[in-house]
């Protein structure tokens, strides 16, 4: 029963995401991809109601939430345009599909034991859950006080609030359900990166052995590092969800997508906020000197109404934390780089850790500029926030956190390598090439293009 109260919720915000299907959806994108956006758009909806909830002093009800979500739903229908063209599911599923599926399968039964747990779910994530599912709400009373340092009561709370609504459907918090989010955001950032490698034009190899390494790299590294349960495989999905859009000339829909995307990473992790402005800001970069103020509102809008929401909350509750950030240092890499060296050389990773240092190298690639210009300014955060956080033991610190930080970054960063090597598929795209850009690049359906992928 609690098992399915998780997949009810995803589902419902499928749904609900779903009504903007007229804005999110750019003319040959994949129905599996389409479903990966509405699960976003629908759990920033679902974020923003909460929220809303907790600042009108409103405790959380089903009755209360089927009661919004039914009204959103009506108002979308009403004013929303239709629904744009029909999409099919894969027609051509290859060997990489099989074994992407197969990883995805295996890892969400291992985590639903609980046995690769992460023990940021115990003492931060599944903790919060727990407390605002009996609180009915967002506890800022319980989050503000002294002792609750190390729950971090700054970060933004989407994962908790689906835990909480999760376990409010459910009749009880359940730790299972809540590891089968990990599961279902695992699934969505497949059909991204999947999405990722078709719209790059890649040859069906390619595309094939491209999700089997993706799903093989990420489902390992999930296993070896206890991964279930964390939040970090919502920043990873948000970016990988941006990359479609960030592959193909700016669009009205992937204005969209890319605020949804954004939207989505600021309301998991602290660290998806500087993510959301980097991708927000590429993105607005795109369209200089010839952007509009409805371009503007459509890629800004979403992840700055969660942001707001989210500072005047913490500022309101003085919920930052002192040690977070403090004057740069940079007397202190030459402490930082051996132990970033000894992060990245985690067993768990076998070695994909060093895919994260990628968008540097993509700059150099015309189609993957836009992606790796977003990936790297990641990349500089990361380096920034090392060279001022106050913490005594610095090598402690990193070896806590960049393997997964670096997670972030490497399902979308091999998905980009993949598109920038030199492929037939892609060379026979440039002899189609309409005004002298490949077709693929225009919006047009790569697997129409160049035959089957």
């Amino acid at each position: 029963m609690a098992l399915l109260a998780a997949a009810a919720v995803a589902v419902i915000l499928g749904l609900l995401g779903s009504r903007f299907s007229s804005l999110l959806a750019a003319p040959g994108d994949g129905v599996l991809y389409r479903s990966t956006l509405y699960v976003l758009s629908g759990a920033i909806v679902f974020h923003l109601t909460l929220t809303l909830c907790d600042l009108a002093g409103v405790p959380w009800s089903l009755v209360l939430l089927a009661a919004l979500g039914a009204l959103f739903f009506g108002l979308a229908w009403r004013f929303l345009p239709g629904h744009p063209e029909r999409t099919r599911l894969p027609s051509n599923p290859g060997w990489g599909d099989g074994i992407a599926l197969l990883v995805l399968v295996a890892f969400t039964l291992v985590a639903l034991t609980g046995w690769i747990t992460i023990p940021d779910f115990i003492f931060h994530w599944g903790l919060k859950g727990h407390r605002f599912y009996l609180a009915r709400g967002v506890d800022y009373a319980y989050l503000g006080r002294s002792w609750n340092w190390v729950i971090h009561p700054d970060y933004p709370n989407l994962a908790p609030e689906l835990f909480a609504v999760t376990a409010m459907l459910a009749g009880g918090f359940d730790e299972p359900a809540m590891m089968l989010w990990t599961g279902i955001f695992f699934a969505l950032l497949l059909a991204a990166s999947r999405e990722g490698l078709r719209q790059g034009g890649a040859d069906r190899f390619t595309l094939q052995s491209g999700l089997a390494l993706v799903a093989l790299a990420t489902g390992a590294f999930g296993l070896g590092h206890l991964m279930a349960g964390a939040a970090d495989w919502m920043i990873a999905l948000a970016l990988a969800a941006a990359l479609p859009p960030l592959l193909r000339p700016p669009d009205r829909a992937g204005d969209f997508q890319i605020g949804a995307a954004a939207a989505f990473a600021a309301a998991a992790k602290f660290e998806g906020v500087p993510l959301a402005a980097f991708l927000v800001l590429v993105q607005l970069a795109r369209r200089a000197p010839r952007i509009s103020l409805r371009a503007v509102a459509r890629t800004v809008l979403p992840a700055a109404a969660v942001v707001l929401l989210w500072l005047g909350r913490v500022i309101h509750h003085h919920l930052f934390l002192p040690f977070n950030s403090g004057p740069l240092r940079l007397s202190r890499a030459g402490e930082l780089l051996p132990a970033v060296t000894e992060a990245f050389a985690t067993s768990a990773w076998h070695g994909f850790s060093l895919a994260a240092l990628l968008p540097p190298l993509l700059l150099l690639h015309r189609r993957t500029r836009p992606f790796a210009a977003a990936a790297t300014l990641q990349l500089l955060f990361y380096s920034y926030t090392y060279l001022t956080v106050r913490v005594d033991d610095l090598r402690f610190f990193v070896l806590s956190n960049l393997a997964r930080l670096a997670f972030h970054l490497v399902p979308a960063s091999l998905v980009a390598a993949l598109v920038a090597w030199p492929s037939p598929r892609r060379r026979e795209a440039h002899d189609v090439a309409i005004g002298g850009e490949p077709a693929a690049a225009l919006g047009a359906d790569p697997e129409r293009v160049a035959g089957s992928g």
